[in-house]
């Protein structure tokens, strides 16, 4: 019994950061739905109630895992200096990335607002660059809001790709079934539409609010 106390961190040594890795990692590993603050625990080495000592409570510790999730996007790197439209498309990569490196956090991250600092700096700084470019901030966090549900969606899709990979039917090439719908699948990869309809969906914005502009 004494060994197994001694085994265990002491809480104090755990930052807010450390557990919601610790939390992004079990949800990776075992899935959201297996997910509880006992699990983590173990994990961590504490017991589960020396995680609240960090966090009000679940939800509270969901929301960092979902800002750490964003902090994978390097938004200081993105192209500040390109036009708009180039770096709402470099923005919308980078946030796909980092969400597919999450799969089984996806829906965590759909389901909630992300409150990070670096969100925050993302936000403002487009809502800027963009009124500089004659783009009123109302209008561009419309714009923002499109293209951060489209690249959610598309991520919340693709995470699923073992699971229908696996439920896949599609006929064998040469088989009788093997149509032209199977030979267009069998030759694109999974998510090579993403950045044909990331772009689409940019340029349909760009081009909406040079109407509105010139209307």
């Amino acid at each position: 019994m004494m060994e197994f106390m001694n085994s265990r961190r002491p809480a104090r040594s755990l930052s807010r950061a450390d557990i919601a890795h610790a939390a992004l990692d079990l949800i990776d590993s075992a899935g959201l739905e297996e997910f509880s603050m006992r699990k983590l625990g173990t994990r961590l080495q504490v017991d589960a109630m020396a995680i609240y000592r960090r966090f009000e409570d679940r939800e509270d510790l969901f929301d960092e895992v979902v800002a750490q999730m964003h902090r994978a996007v390097d938004v200081a790197g993105l192209p500040w200096n390109d036009p708009w439209p180039d770096l709402v498309f470099a923005y919308g990569t980078a946030l796909r990335d980092a969400l597919l490196a999450h799969p089984q956090a996806v829906l965590l991250f759909a389901r909630r607002p992300v409150r990070s600092a670096d969100a925050t700096e993302w936000a403002v700084r487009a809502l800027l660059k963009m009124a500089d470019e004659g783009v009123p901030s109302p209008a561009a966090l419309q714009v923002a809001r499109c293209v951060n549900e489209f690249v959610v969606g598309h991520a919340m899709a693709m995470s699923n790709q073992e699971v229908q990979a696996g439920r896949s039917r599609r006929p064998e090439e040469g088989s009788p079934g093997f149509n032209v719908l199977a030979a267009a699948a069998a030759s694109t990869e999974r998510g090579a539409h993403f950045e044909l309809g990331l772009k689409a969906l940019i340029d349909g914005l760009q081009q909406s609010m040079l109407h509105h502009r010139r209307s």
